[in-house]
């Protein structure tokens, strides 16, 4: 893939992941909040954009990257607890907050990771398993009535072996 072809899907799916976020977070406010008067901080949105980049790059390297599935995994988890440890958590943390509640988040948010990455890797093989079997079966019985017949040639060669032994 072309590095502005690469570039050009992470800006996309950059915009579109800020903007779900932007809803989701604007949703959740009004759900929590029952004062209309206060609106997002300006700070936690601020930080959904380089989190949306993160998260984006980590999807696309994920689909289109050209090396082993578990590298390809190992770097989108890395990118996307990056992101959101150090975009979404700790600028948003209360002041009292110890080191413990951060670790029991990342670990949760591993444990959740592990998950739904299983489930998307284990779907992803069975995909590529019925594909590849369907893909490689050629029937050996099934003649296709559309195709004519192939043409017998009854001519031999000169030197067959059968020729040496007539007599003439």
């Amino acid at each position: 893939m072309i590095a502005k072809d690469f570039f050009k899907k992470i800006c996309i799916h950059t915009c579109f992941y800020f903007t779900a976020a932007t809803l989701l977070l604007i949703l959740f406010g009004l759900a929590v909040n029952q004062d209309l008067s206060r609106g997002i901080h300006p700070g936690a949105q601020a930080l959904l954009l380089p989190f949306s980049f993160l998260l984006a790059t980590a999807n696309i390297q994920f689909k289109y990257a050209d090396f082993h599935i578990a590298g390809r995994t190992a770097i989108h988890y890395a990118l996307t607890m990056f992101g959101t440890m150090c975009c979404l958590y700790l600028p948003n943390k209360n002041a009292g907050a110890g080191g413990s509640q951060g670790l029991i988040l990342f670990v949760a948010l591993s444990a959740i990771y592990a998950i739904i990455m299983g489930i998307v890797l284990g779907i992803r093989a069975r995909i590529k398993r019925v594909t590849r079997d369907e893909s490689r079966y050629k029937s050996v019985y099934k003649q296709d009535r559309d195709e004519p017949e192939p043409v017998k040639r009854d001519h031999k060669k000169k030197d067959d072996y059968q020729s040496v032994f007539k007599k003439k």
